[in-house]
């Protein structure tokens, strides 16, 4: 669910909630046990409802809700109180059942806030680390009952004492209020229990000084020459995985490598990897994190986290970035607080320079594409198969870059365009982003999922982690697409691909402010002109030798050795702090030793 689709949602609910415990207060006032029951059941339904909304909507402020919740189920579940003592038949011992079932009731759910905040707290280790011998610290996994799952059980069965004060009413007898209250209580004790082993486990799993001061250790035996930083949050694994693969065979060619990030939930994330990954979720523990062997820092985007490491003096760095694209954010200032800045060719450095944002010509190095070692060039393996194009627009970002990006103004038509085609499978890989700030996106990735279900097979959503990258640029044959850094992963396949232009300015004039889409057939707002492209590429294939040009400026020429220049760069930068192989000064830091989850 989007923001803006959440705010609303959560404004009506909350307006809902008002309503109904205004409602349930005139109800008890007035005596009528119908009206009471029924507005206790739609409380109880409104707040499951606005629980959800807020944990998948907006996450930072469900603690602040989550109070306010607590306090108006126990307003609600007094006022249902009120009403049920007051029934005609019930007994002194009837009305004693309920009232200690609702005491019982609060209590439990009193020692689940508290089992949750234990979840929430010890589920967020200061360390983990996975490739390492000797320091092998895993999260645990959460606990569904002690978490949203469970609260959401909990909410829900204050419903059940408002539903036997409605089969009161209705019946006008009372025998099934106390089996109503008892299940209550029941369900709130189940879920209580339920979150009991999983807690047991994170209270007993390691964590703390000690655990951060083995994964130290480990850390110190591997001797990692190289450590890429990824301060994201889970949403950004991407950051991450881009780089995976280059670093596995930085460790294969000797040069060990280590991944480190401060997201715990990250770590579910990344994918199977020979390099090591550590995440630290404290600056403390970064900041006092000793890298004796290591020279040289690489970081996937320009983050206000980047300053804990940047810190360290025993460390080069060289911004990598996560895409090589023509986007604005592949030019930020903050690139200049930088020792080096590494662009895949000869267009990066130009972008650069040309923004003139700071960042002097001495500190740009270029270094080729790594990734594209795991594109394949030329004519897809198997030629049989259905002509096959790819649609993989870019998200909204940061910059409001507007028509620059399709999916929104243009997505659902290109695909419609697409699947109309005879002997074409079309194949849609939106970006992880998509739809986390503006809902327009969100719409428009929906429609276009939603029209590729219609269609069926053979077409698909190739959409990570199910699929990655380059396996989905592997199975096209053209690829049709935003300004991104996509545009530089195919291009080492030679294969044709379309940049739609969604913008004012005519083709010319575009080209010339996104130099990538040089050897690209434009295609203009809604795909006008797409037929004709595919026709092309299928054929003529007239920007073949266009595309060899911006293939050579963007990435480099083509090479069996994709990583020599990586490879390179990394020595001659961890050369100006020391050469290869000479240890660090000083002694190895200890991690902190303090005691806490």
């Amino acid at each position: 669910m989007n923001r803006t689709g959440g705010r609303r949602l959560g404004a009506i609910l909350g307006a809902c909630l008002l309503v109904l415990l205004l409602v349930l207060v005139v109800g008890v006032l007035g005596g009528w046990v119908a009206v009471v029951a029924v507005a206790g059941i739609g409380v109880a339904a409104c707040e499951v409802a606005l629980h959800r909304v807020v944990v998948t909507a907006f996450p930072l402020q469900r603690d602040l809700v989550l109070g306010e919740l607590s306090a108006r189920l126990a307003l609600e579940q007094a006022l249902v109180l009120v009403c049920a003592v007051r029934l005609d038949g019930l007994g002194a011992q009837g009305r004693t059942a309920v009232v200690l079932a609702v005491v019982a009731l609060q209590v439990l759910r009193m020692v689940h806030s508290a089992a949750a905040h234990a979840d929430d707290r010890l589920a967020r280790p200061r360390v983990q680390a996975r490739g390492l011998p000797g320091a092998s610290v895993v999260r645990p996994g959460r606990s569904a009952a002690a978490g949203g799952r469970g609260r959401e059980v909990l909410v829900a069965a204050t419903g059940l004492l408002p539903l036997g004060l409605l089969a009161a009413a209705v019946t006008g007898d009372a025998d099934l209020v106390v089996p109503a209250a008892v299940a209550m209580v029941l369900v709130a004790a189940a879920v209580v229990t339920a979150s009991a082993p999983v807690a047991r486990a994170l209270v007993r799993g390691p964590r703390g000084g000690a655990a951060v001061a083995a994964v130290q250790q480990a850390v110190v035996r591997h001797r990692p020459d190289v450590v890429l930083y990824a301060p994201g949050r889970a949403e950004d694994v991407h950051w991450v995985s881009t780089w995976l693969d280059a670093l596995d065979e930085l460790a294969a060619r000797g040069r060990p490598a280590l991944v480190l990030v401060r997201d715990p939930e990250i770590m579910d994330r990344v994918p199977p990897s020979a390099t090591p990954v550590v995440c630290l979720a404290e600056d403390y523990d970064v900041r006092l994190f000793a890298l004796p062997e290591t020279r040289v820092a690489l970081y996937v985007a320009n983050t206000p986290d980047n300053y804990v490491l940047l810190r360290n003096p025993d460390l080069r760095s060289a911004f990598v970035g996560h895409g090589d694209s023509d986007k604005l954010a592949s030019t930020s200032p903050v690139s200049k607080m930088f020792d080096e800045v590494w662009v895949a060719g000869e267009a990066g450095r130009d972008r650069y320079l040309r923004a003139d944002v700071g960042v002097r010509p001495e500190q740009i190095r270029t270094v080729g594409r790594p990734q594209v070692r795991r594109v394949l060039r030329g004519a897809r393996p198997v030629p049989e198969a259905p002509f096959t194009v790819l649609y993989a627009p870019t998200w909204e970002g940061f910059h409001n870059e507007g028509d620059q990006l399709s999916l929104p103004h243009s997505g659902v038509e290109v695909v419609r365009r697409l699947l109309a085609l005879d002997g074409v499978r079309v194949l849609y890989r939106p970006h992880p982003g998509t739809g986390v700030r503006d809902p327009r996106f969100a719409r428009a990735d929906q429609q276009v999922r939603a029209a590729l279900a219609e269609a069926g097979e053979p077409h698909a959503v190739v959409a990570g982690p199910a699929v990655d990258l380059h396996t989905a640029l592997n199975a096209a044959d053209v690829l049709v697409t935003d300004i991104t850094s996509v545009i530089s992963e195919f291009l080492a396949s030679g294969r044709p691909y379309v940049v739609v232009n969604g913008t004012d300015l005519d083709d010319d004039a575009f080209r010339a402010r996104f130099p990538s889409t040089a050897g690209a057939a434009l295609v203009g707002r809604g795909g006008a002109g797409l037929e004709a492209a595919l026709e092309d590429a299928r054929g003529a294939d007239t920007m073949r030798p266009a595309r060899e040009a911006v293939r050579v400026r963007l990435i480099g020429p083509v090479t069996d050795d994709p990583i020599a220049l990586f490879d390179e760069a990394v020595d001659a930068l961890g050369d100006t702090l020391r050469p290869r192989g000479a240890r660090a000064s000083g002694a190895v830091v200890p991690a902190g030793t303090g005691g806490g989850a």
